[in-house]
């Protein structure tokens, strides 16, 4: 796993599996915290970059969270990210946002598919609940591209854990 930082970006990149060791990452991460006062110390972490990550991974990635004492916000978090967003409670414990999702699109006309970045709040608003949510996202040659996903599932940890910060 390769992490790097810029400011107080931190990004990753490879795979999150066993044989991870996030002691480099998580002093990455305090170090962009302490050099970011203005903001609170909050992180933006990036994981675009990570392929896939498995229990194990995930297990470790979770428990190091839970030790950091600053504010993390996901930037650019990938469809397989989300999914964990949705099935596990722990990834919003402490202070923990998103700010921007991939999410991947269909379309009908050309039998392509694209995957698009979503900004939270601009593209996505926050809700209780997405029964009634349609979103509307166009493709690089301006035709009308259908989510490849359920919105009420995909979106589910927008209404549960961030309506409520």
């Amino acid at each position: 796993m390769l992490v790097a930082r810029e400011g107080r970006v931190v990004s990753l990149d490879g795979v999150l599996n066993e044989h991870v060791d996030l002691q480099s990452v998580e002093a990455t991460i305090l170090e962009a915290s302490a050099s970011a006062p203005a903001e609170g110390g909050q992180v933006l972490l990036d994981l675009s970059k990570v392929q896939r990550a498995n229990s194990s991974g995930l297990l470790q990635w979770l428990r190091m969270t839970k030790r950091l004492k600053c504010p993390l916000r996901y930037v650019k978090a990938p469809v397989w990210l989300v999914e964990q967003f949705n099935m596990i409670d722990e990834f919003f414990d402490g202070e923990i946002s998103v700010e921007s999702i991939y999410a991947h699109f269909y379309c009908p006309e050309t039998d392509s598919s694209e995957t698009h970045l979503l900004q939270i709040e601009k593209d996505v608003p926050l809700l209780d609940n997405f029964r009634e949510f349609r979103l509307m996202v166009k493709s690089s040659d301006g035709g009308e591209l259908e989510p490849d996903f359920d919105e009420r599932s995909y979106f589910h940890f927008i209404a549960r854990h961030l309506v409520k910060k």
